[in-house]
C-alpha cells in the first residue's frame, strides 16, 4: 500500500482548516484508499546527497506567523506544514529546487532555493478567490458564478488602511453603479446611491431600519457585499428594490488562540481643496458708499479715506480710516481640524466556535470654532457550534455619538459663509471680537451690524445647536440541521434609538430664523425600534448533473417611532438658565409617533446543471400595514439564469481562464408611506392670540384602491476571468421601469378637502451600464500590483406621460427626468450676441429652459494597491464626468460683491474716479417685437438688433449678470480620494514590542481634486445651493499592533 505524508485536518480557513492540540499539529498517514491512519509512522523521506536544509517563516500581510501553510518542493511529494509560529524547516534536493507555500484564501507564492537556506515569506490574500463566495440575500452564501445579476465584493482591509469619519468615503469609487456623496459640512455624513436609487443596508443578514455605515467601525468590517438591482435583493421585499449593501462583521480570530489588535489612525487638517476668495479692496455698502450694514460694492480702502465705523477694542464709534485690516477673516475664523479614529478588539477562536469584542472610539473636531464630535462604538459577536447539528452565531453594537454644537453650515443667517464671506467687508477685523463678542452680555452685543447678523463668534458659542444620539442592535442566527442538506434557520433582528437634539440661545440675538430674539431653549427627544424576524428551511441536494437549492420561509418586519418637541415660548425669563421651566409662557409641545408592520412569506428555488447551467426562481407575498385593505396583498416574483461558457467550451485558449452569461427579470413593489391614506387630526397651540386649534388632514381619506408603486427590471451581463486569473472583467447593463406610482391629485375644495391619493399613468425608465476591472498588473518576486477600475451611467427617462404630468419642453416621452431648468440671457439667434436692454443691462428671459441634467455623464474609481516586501502603497483616484450643479458661491458673491473677479478696473473707475465706463458686450433691440409659445420657442420675430454702446454701472450690471452662468457649472471634477505607504515591521522588532506583528503607514483622505469649471466649492457632494463649507485636505498616521 503506498502511503504519502498529509495533515491530519485540512485547513478550510485560518479559523477552521487546522487542528491544534497545544501547539502540537497532529499528523496522520493517508492511504491510497484514503483512510487517515494516525497511528501509522510516516514515511521516511529519501533525500540526495546533495541535498541542503532550508528554514524560515511564513506571515501574512500584516506580519502575523501563519500556521498550517503547506510548504512543498515543487514536482515532489516532498514537503511540510508551518507550526504555529510559522516556521517551517524542510529538506530540498538541490539550490534548483523551487519551493511552493499555499494557503486557502492565500495566493500561492514560489521561489527559487538558489544558495539561501533561511527565507521570509509573506503571502498576500488572494481576493480573486475570496471573490469568488458572495454573501447574498438572507446571509446565503453562494459561489458568484451561479448567480444572475451583478455583484461586486469589497474586503475588509482595504477599507481599513485609511479611516476618516464614516466607512461611506472609503467606498467611493470602489463599487461601480455606487455613487457615494461626500459633504464637507461637520456632521453631514456621505450618501449612497446604487444605480440612482436608496440601497438596503443588511448586517451580518438582518436589514435594520435605523442602522446606518455611519454607526458601524472600520475594523469590524470583514467584507462588504454590493447586491446590484432588486434581483440581487427580491428576497428583502420593498425595501430592497434599490439593491442592497451586505455587511459582514467579524466575530473571531484568524487565527486559533486569543488576539488582541491594537490600532490609533489619526489625520489632521493639512490645508483645502477649496477654499472660497473673496476681494480684499472694497468695502461694505452700496454704491461705491461705505455702509456697514449690507452688501459689499462699498468704498475703495486703503486709499486714506475715513468713516464712522464701530471700534470693538472701544466699544464705540468712531473716526477711521477704511482700511483691509479684515482682508483674511475667513481663513483666520477656521481652526485647524483633525480626526482620530482608535480601536482595540480581543478574539479567540478554538475549535468549536469563537467570539470577537471591539471598542472604537472616533473624535472629530470640525474647521469652525466649537465644532466637535465624540463616536464611541462596542460591539461583541460570536459563533458557537452545539453538537453536530447545532450552530449559533450572534453579534450586538452599540453606538453613541455627541455632538454639543453642529450650528455654522449654510445659507442661512447661523451659516458662517453666509455671515463672514457674503456680506461682511474687509474693513473689519473679525479677530478682535473673538473674546468679546458682548457689549453687554445678553442685552447688546459687541458688533458692527445691529440687524440681521450675529458676530460669528457668538453664534459658535451660544446659539447652541447639539445632537446626542444612541443606538443598539443585536442579532441571533441559529441553524439546526434537520438531515443531510437541509437546514432551519431562525433570525431575529432587533435594533433601537433615542436620538435627543437641543438648541438654545440668549436674548437678544440679531438673527432669529429657526431661533428666537428673546431667548430660546428647545428639545426634541426621538425614541424608535424596528424588529426584524426570519424563519426559513434551506435544501440543497445534488443528483447525478442536476443541483437543487432551495428555500422557503416567513418574515416579520415592524417599526415603530415616537417624537416629543418642546420649546420655550415668547423668551427665557432668567439669561443663561435654559431649561423649559424658564419659559416666559406656557411651552410649545408637540408630539408625534408612528408605526408599521409588514408580514411577509417567500421562497427561492435554484436549479444546476453539470455546474455551468443555473435557474434561480424567487417569489414573494407581503402583507403591508400601510396599504388599503384591497390591496394589502401583494406579490412579487423574479428569474434569473447564468450560463458558464467556458465549461461547454471543453478546451480554452491559453489566455481565458473562464466565461459567463447572465441575466435577470424582476417585479418588485413597494408600499406607501405611513399614514399616507390615513392621516389623523392635529392640534397646536397658540394658533390665534393664545387660543389652541384643531385641523384636519387636505388629503380626502378615499384611497382604497390605491395600488403599490411597481418596478420591473431586467438586466443582463457576462464575467470573465482571463490570464490564469489575473485578470477580471464583469460587464452589466440594466433597464428600470417604474410605474403605478403615486401622487396627489386636486379635488374640488366644495368636498372639504384639496387633493387626493391616486396612481397616475406616467412611467418612468432607468437604463445603466456598469463595467468593472480587476487586474493584478505585476507580479514578480516580491512586486505586486493590483488594481481596480469602475466605471458607471444611469439616467432616468420618460417612458409614458400622463394627462397629468407637467406641461413643459422638456417633459416628454424619451426626455431625461434629471433636468436642470433656469431662465437664460436672450441672446440674437442670428449671430448669438448678448441682448441688452435700453438701459444697458442684460435682458433675461421670461421662460425658463432646460439647461443641462444634474446626474454625471459617468461615474469612475480607480484603486491601486502596489506591494514589495515589507511595504505597500495604495492610491485610490474617482470622479464624476458630466452633469451641472449650482455653483451658489461664486454665482451670490457676484451679487453682494465679495468675487475677487469684481475686483477690476471697471469697479475701480466707479468708485474712485466716479466715471461708469463698463459697456457690456452684445447688441440692443432698435426696432421690431418677438412672440413666443407657451414654452417659450420664437413664434415671429421682426427685431432689428445694433451694437450695444451704452455704458452702465459696474455693480449693477454685475450683480445682474455675473459671470453669465447663474451658477449652472459643469460638475466635472477628479479626486484623488486616498493614499498609504505602510510598512510591516519584521517579526523580530514586533516582538521588541510584545506583538506578533505591527504596521505603520502614513496615510491621507481628500488629498488632491482637479475641477473643469467649479469655483470655491466641492462639487464631490453634489450640492453646492447651501454655501458648501470649504473642502479640507487630511494627512496623517496609522499605526497597528496585534498580540
Amino acid at each position: 500500500m503506498r502511503k504519502q505524508l498529509f495533515p491530519y485536518t485540512l485547513m478550510k480557513s485560518r479559523s477552521r482548516f487546522m487542528l491544534l492540540t497545544g501547539s502540537i499539529l497532529s499528523f496522520g498517514v493517508l492511504t491510497s484508499a484514503g483512510i487517515m491512519d494516525a497511528n501509522a509512522a510516516p514515511p521516511i523521506q529519501k533525500v540526495q546527497v546533495n541535498a541542503q536544509e532550508v528554514t524560515g517563516t511564513v506571515t501574512d500581510e500584516n506580519g502575523a506567523p501563519l500556521p498550517g501553510v503547506n510548504v512543498i518542493e515543487k514536482g515532489t511529494t516532498n514537503g511540510s506544514l508551518t507550526d504555529s509560529e510559522g516556521k517551517f524547516k524542510l529538506s530540498v534536493r538541490s539550490d534548483k529546487s523551487i519551493i511552493l507555500f499555499s494557503f486557502i484564501g492565500y495566493a500561492t507564492q514560489e521561489i527559487e532555493v538558489g544558495t539561501k537556506t533561511s527565507f521570509s515569506i509573506r503571502l498576500t490574500t488572494d481576493t480573486k478567490i475570496l471573490s469568488e463566495v458572495i454573501v447574498t440575500a438572507l446571509g446565503v452564501k453562494r459561489e458568484e458564478k451561479s448567480l444572475g445579476y451583478a455583484v461586486q465584493k469589497v474586503a475588509g482591509p482595504s477599507l481599513q488602511t485609511v479611516k476618516g469619519v464614516s466607512v461611506g468615503t472609503s467606498l467611493t469609487g470602489r463599487v461601480a453603479g455606487l455613487w457615494v456623496r461626500n459633504s464637507t459640512e461637520f456632521n453631514q455624513m456621505p450618501t449612497l446611491s446604487l444605480r440612482g436609487e436608496t440601497p438596503l443596508l443588511v448586517i451580518d443578514g438582518v436589514p435594520y431600519n435605523n442602522i446606518s455605515l455611519n454607526n458601524i467601525a472600520q475594523d469590524d468590517i470583514e467584507s462588504i457585499d454590493v447586491l446590484k438591482g432588486p434581483t440581487a435583493s427580491a428576497l428583502y421585499g420593498s425595501r430592497g428594490g434599490s439593491g442592497a449593501i451586505i455587511v459582514t462583521t467579524k466575530k473571531g480570530s484568524a487565527n486559533k488562540g486569543l488576539t488582541v489588535t491594537v490600532n490609533t489612525n489619526n489625520m489632521f487638517n493639512a490645508g483645502f481643496l477649496m477654499l472660497p476668495e473673496v476681494q480684499q479692496s472694497y468695502s461694505a455698502g452700496i454704491g461705491g458708499v461705505y455702509d456697514p450694514t449690507d452688501y459689499i460694492w462699498g468704498q475703495k480702502l486703503d486709499i486714506g479715506i475715513k468713516a464712522n465705523q464701530w471700534n470693538p477694542i472701544t466699544k464705540q464709534m468712531e473716526m477711521q480710516e477704511l482700511t483691509s485690516r479684515g482682508k483674511d477673516n475667513f481663513r483666520d475664523f477656521l481652526v485647524p481640524g483633525l480626526i482620530t479614529n482608535n480601536s482595540i478588539s480581543v478574539a479567540q477562536t478554538g475549535e468549536n466556535g469563537s467570539f470577537r469584542t471591539s471598542l472604537t472610539h472616533i473624535y472629530n473636531k470640525g474647521q469652525y470654532p466649537n465644532l466637535k464630535s465624540d463616536a464611541f462604538n462596542f460591539t461583541l459577536g460570536g459563533e458557537m457550534k452545539v453538537g453536530d447539528r447545532f450552530k449559533l452565531s450572534s453579534q450586538m453594537g452599540y453606538n453613541k455619538r455627541n455632538a454639543p454644537q453642529i450650528t455654522g453650515a449654510g445659507y442661512s443667517d447661523q451659516g458662517y459663509m453666509y455671515n463672514i464671506l457674503m456680506w461682511m467687508g474687509p474693513e473689519y477685523n473679525l479677530a478682535e471680537y473673538k473674546d468679546n463678542y458682548w457689549l453687554i452680555p445678553d442685552v447688546q452685543q459687541n458688533w458692527h451690524y445691529k440687524a440681521w447678523y450675529d458676530n460669528p463668534y457668538l453664534i459658535a458659542n451660544e446659539k447652541v445647536w447639539g445632537v446626542y444620539e444612541n443606538r443598539l442592535n443585536a442579532n441571533l442566527t441559529a441553524t439546526y440541521k434537520l438531515f443531510e442538506g437541509a437546514n432551519l434557520i431562525i433570525r431575529p433582528g432587533f435594533d433601537m434609538y433615542s436620538n435627543d437634539e437641543t438648541k438654545r440661545n440668549p436674548p437678544n440675538i440679531l438673527s432669529n430664523r429657526g431661533w428666537d430674539t428673546p431667548g430660546l431653549y428647545a428639545i426634541n427627544k426621538q425614541t424608535g425600534w424596528s424588529f426584524n424576524g426570519d424563519a426559513l428551511l434551506t435544501y440543497n441536494k445534488t443528483i447525478g448533473d442536476l443541483g437543487i437549492d432551495a428555500l422557503a420561509g416567513g418574515a416579520i418586519y415592524a417599526l415603530k417611532n415616537n417624537n416629543l418637541y418642546s420649546a420655550t415660548r415668547s423668551g427665557i425669563l432668567i439669561p443663561g438658565y435654559y431649561s423649559l421651566n424658564n419659559s416666559v409662557e406656557r411651552p410649545n409641545v408637540s408630539v408625534a409617533a408612528s408605526a408599521k408592520q409588514v408580514n411577509s412569506v417567500y421562497g427561492k428555488l435554484t436549479l444546476s446543471y453539470k455546474n455551468m447551467l443555473f435557474v434561480d426562481a424567487t417569489g414573494r407575498n407581503d402583507w403591508s400595514s400601510t396599504m388599503p385593505q384591497n390591496s394589502r396583498s401583494y406579490f412579487y416574483p423574479s428569474l434569473g439564469g447564468s450560463f458558464v461558457i467556458s465549461e461547454v467550451l471543453g478546451s480554452l485558449p491559453s489566455w481565458l481562464d473562464f466565461w459567463k452569461l447572465r441575466g435577470s427579470w424582476t417585479l418588485s413593489k413597494s408600499d406607501l408611506g405611513i399614514y399616507a391614506t390615513n392621516q389623523s387630526y392635529s392640534t397646536s397651540i397658540g394658533t390665534w392670540n393664545g387660543l389652541n386649534a384643531g385641523s384636519y388632514p387636505t388629503t380626502i381619506r378615499n384611497a382604497a384602491n390605491i395600488l403599490p408603486e411597481t418596478n420591473r427590471t431586467w438586466e443582463i451581463g457576462t464575467a470573465a476571468y482571463f490570464l490564469k486569473k489575473r485578470l477580471k472583467l464583469d460587464i452589466a447593463y440594466f433597464n428600470k421601469y417604474n410605474y403605478n406610482r403615486q401622487t396627489n391629485a386636486l379635488i374640488s375644495s366644495a368636498s372639504g378637502f384639496v387633493n387626493t391619493l391616486i396612481n397616475w399613468d406616467e412611467t418612468l425608465v432607468r437604463r445603466g451600464l456598469e463595467v468593472s476591472l480587476d487586474a493584478t498588473i505585476l507580479k514578480k518576486n516580491d512586486w505586486q500590483w493590483d488594481a481596480t477600475a469602475n466605471y458607471s451611467y444611469n439616467h432616468r427617462y420618460y417612458k409614458e406621460i400622463a394627462p397629468n404630468s407637467a406641461k413643459n419642453a422638456w417633459t416628454v416621452a424619451g426626455g431625461r427626468v434629471d433636468t436642470y431648468t433656469d431662465r437664460v440671457w436672450l441672446t440674437d439667434p442670428a449671430s448669438g450676441s448678448m441682448i441688452h436692454r435700453a438701459n444697458g443691462l442684460p435682458l433675461l428671459s421670461d421662460f425658463s429652459y432646460l439647461r443641462g441634467y444634474t446626474d454625471p455623464k459617468f461615474l469612475w474609481g480607480f484603486a491601486n494597491t502596489v506591494k514589495y516586501k515589507q511595504f505597500s502603497l495604495m492610491v485610490n483616484f474617482d470622479g464624476r464626468v458630466g452633469g451641472v450643479l449650482n455653483n451658489y458661491t461664486s454665482y451670490k458673491m457676484w451679487d453682494t460683491g465679495s468675487h475677487p473677479d469684481s475686483d477690476n478696473q471697471w469697479r475701480y473707475d466707479e468708485v474712485v474716479n466716479k466715471n461708469k465706463s463698463f459697456t457690456g458686450q452684445g447688441v440692443v433691440v432698435k426696432s421690431g417685437a418677438v412672440t413666443f409659445d407657451s414654452f417659450g420657442n420664437i413664434t415671429t420675430d421682426t427685431r432689428v438688433f445694433a451694437p450695444n454702446e451704452a455704458k452702465v454701472s459696474y455693480q449693477d450690471y454685475s450683480r445682474s449678470y455675473g459671470d453669465g452662468t447663474r451658477g449652472i457649472t459643469d460638475a466635472t471634477f477628479f479626486k484623488l480620494r486616498e493614499v498609504s505607504l505602510g510598512y510591516n515591521l519584521p517579526s523580530n522588532i514586533a516582538k521588541l514590542l510584545g506583538a506578533r506583528s505591527g504596521s505603520i503607514s502614513l496615510t491621507g483622505q481628500n488629498v488632491w481634486m482637479w475641477t473643469k469649471a467649479f469655483r470655491f466649492a466641492d462639487p464631490d457632494k453634489a450640492d453646492d445651493t447651501q454655501l458648501t463649507s470649504p473642502s479640507v485636505r487630511y494627512m496623517g498616521g496609522n499605526i497597528t499592533l496585534t498580540f
